[in-house]
């Protein structure tokens, strides 16, 4: 009885090592409703110490370095064009907060994918130098996440500007997690650590568990094998089995070609 208990409480086991604690940034667990999200980035900063193009190039690899490479998610953020905003997406707060409430200012809604956009208001937004960027899905509809907009630290004391270039990819990857739904993480070498990392250049079990929970690919029809090595113990025991099954095939065959009764049922009696 207790060894038929025994595979349960292994699995239970594995279970509870490999629990995570991702979580959402909104209430309904939002996301987006197709497999591909464009991320078009705004033509309006000019305090981040980097060029447009700079800035592209630091988006894409974002995109290619972490969230792309997650094979249990169907979804792909697909780099778009430099666009150009009103100005209020320069200027103006990005919602208007009451509590843990935070309401989206209509006139920064995005109507479909991601926008990348500066942003230099030292009111609302970015109070203090050291925030880098603030995200939110702005427009959702029942539990479908239609577009999110994420804000970078454009006044003149940023620091976003000093960071490494790997830095720079991290903490717009970070805040590419929040577009697509994700929350914070209390696991440190998740991507999605409430704070930044020095050094962070993949993603973590707990980033790669929540992108997978919203974004689920769909699993091919068909049987799986598991592959495990032997042990020694093992590789005897197999040989054994092998030269058993020789031994009684070898006896089977004689017996047919003799054509009498299989020696495998076969008795004497003496």
């Amino acid at each position: 009885m207790i060894k038929s208990f025994l595979p349960i409480l292994l699995l239970t086991s594995l279970i509870a090592q490999n629990s995570y604690s991702f979580s959402f940034n909104n209430t309904v667990g939002a996301a987006f409703n197709t497999d591909q999200v464009i991320v078009n980035v705004a033509d309006n900063c000019s305090n981040l110490g980097i060029t447009n193009e700079d800035l592209l190039t630091i988006i894409q690899e974002a995109l290619d370095e972490y969230w792309n490479t997650v094979a249990t998610s169907k979804l792909v953020l697909v780099l778009g064009s430099l666009i150009t905003l009103d100005n209020a997406f320069y200027t103006e707060k990005m919602c208007t907060k009451s509590g843990n409430n935070c309401e989206p200012n209509i006139n920064l809604i995005v109507s479909s994918g991601i926008t990348i956009s500066c942003n230099e208001n030292s009111t609302d937004n970015f109070t203090s130098d050291s925030i880098l960027g603030i995200t939110l899905p702005n427009n959702i509809t029942g539990s479908v996440l239609q577009g999110s907009l994420l804000l970078i630290n454009d006044r003149v004391t940023n620091q976003f500007q000093n960071k490494s270039r790997s830095q720079m990819i991290s903490i717009i990857a970070h805040e590419l997690g929040h577009a697509i739904g994700l929350g914070h993480s209390p696991i440190k070498d998740s991507l999605m650590y409430y704070t930044l990392v020095p050094v962070r250049d993949r993603l973590g079990f707990d980033d790669i568990d929540g992108v997978t929970y919203l974004y689920p690919k769909s699993q091919p029809f068909g049987c799986g094998l598991i592959h495990y090595v032997n042990t020694k113990n093992d590789e005897d025991q197999n040989s054994i089995i092998l030269l058993a099954l020789v031994f009684f095939l070898s006896l089977l065959i004689i017996s047919l070609y003799r054509k009498e009764k299989p020696l495998l049922v076969h008795s004497s009696s003496y």
